[in-house]
């Protein structure tokens, strides 16, 4: 571990423990729990300007170093703890680009936050996952390294080109699932579950922008294990936008037999009469067998998320090979296209080969 790391890793070990007396109970049965990843691959992108090679990190689950940190107060049957995250990226898969082939690495805070947890619920304050986070993306596949369904997260830099005019559209500006706020800094509550069924709430600030976020969970045994997700999110951007809202859902089932099924929808909405609103359409299939491996092909649909006409579609196929629970090797590949009104665009291709080790 870095030394910035270990530095913040004894901050927030302070400051749990300095929090960690009420009524004079020290906290007791107190635990550290380091873990880390590197996720590294290769991705070969294909678009109206030629095709390149890139030696990428792999966005849909980055690079990172964390902690988590907790401990009991026995006498009041309460959790107290912490979790600190950062990230280390280099050439993101996201961001690459025929002009932007290495970008340098840095550390970026994911998560730093303390949480209380007892018979009322859990109460976290911090930088973290907002109430809503990951509700467009439930998926039993066993892929999500690969194929998950933020699409932009592999190629994202990657240009549509205009046929015509030679004008870039970068992938990342057409194409999204719109998955609510993900991380920032924020006051939630996770209410004590429902039998199957977990509610949270979430309020704070992204990029100076108020954020509100409602969302429900639930997870249920048929023939197998079926998951479902819900949420709602408002961020007050201010000016001609005024509030944006999102809401959706998605929902996926494994079978016993390794068959699984995947959906997802998800709608954006603001107050500028000049902006439409935007919508995504995500379908998964997908075979997981031998506990060790999982494939899968998907389809994807993004309407008006730049301009009113545009239509951007995914087509795409994943494999994941798990030898053991710390290394994924994985390969992938997706076919982007894009429509608008008076306008045809160059299809972009993105391959990826990589492995993902855990830690």
């Amino acid at each position: 571990m870095t030394e910035d790391f270990k530095k913040a890793v004894a901050i927030v070990g302070a400051s749990v423990a300095g929090i960690g007396v009420v009524n004079a109970d020290p906290i007791k049965n107190f635990e550290v729990s380091p873990y880390g990843q590197i996720n590294l691959g290769y991705m070969h992108g294909d678009t109206g300007l030629g095709s390149e090679g890139y030696i990428v990190d792999n966005a849909n689950s980055a690079s990172r170093v964390g902690a988590r940190l907790r401990g009991d107060l026995d006498s009041q049957d309460i959790v107290v703890g912490a979790h600190v995250e950062l990230g280390y990226v280099q050439n993101p898969s996201s961001a690459v680009s025929p002009e932007n082939k290495s970008i340098s690495g840095e550390f970026k805070d994911r998560h730093l936050n303390v949480f209380l947890e007892g018979a009322a619920g859990r109460f976290s304050l911090g930088q973290g996952d907002g109430a809503a986070n990951g509700n467009i993306e439930a998926d039993l596949s066993g892929t999500n390294v690969v194929s998950f369904a933020n699409l932009p997260l592999v190629g994202g830099g990657l240009p549509f080109v205009n046929k015509e005019t030679t004008e870039e559209i970068a992938l990342r500006s057409s194409v999204s699932d719109q998955d609510f706020e993900s991380r920032y800094s924020r006051l939630r509550y996770d209410a004590p579950s429902l039998g199957p069924v977990d509610f949270s709430v979430s309020q704070g600030v992204k990029s100076n922008s108020d954020v509100t976020e409602l969302g429900g969970r639930v997870s249920l045994p048929l023939a197998g294990r079926v998951v479902a997700r819900l949420g709602f999110s408002t961020k007050d951007v201010g000016e001609a936008s005024g509030d944006v809202e999102t809401i959706g859902g998605s929902i996926s089932w494994l079978h016993t037999s390794g068959f699984n099924l995947t959906g997802a929808y998800s709608n954006r909405t603001d107050d500028n009469v000049v902006s439409p609103d935007s919508e995504f359409y995500w379908a998964k299939v997908g075979y997981r067998f031998n506990e060790e491996h999982a494939v899968d092909a998907h389809y994807a649909e993004t309407k008006d998320l730049r301009l009113k006409g545009d239509q951007a579609e995914t087509v795409g196929v994943g494999y994941v090979y798990e030898p053991a629970q710390w290394l994924d090797i994985y390969a992938g590949y997706r076919r982007h296209s894009l429509s608008g009104v008076g306008a045809e665009y160059s299809n972009v291709n993105v391959a990826m080969l990589g492995s993902r080790i855990k830690f």
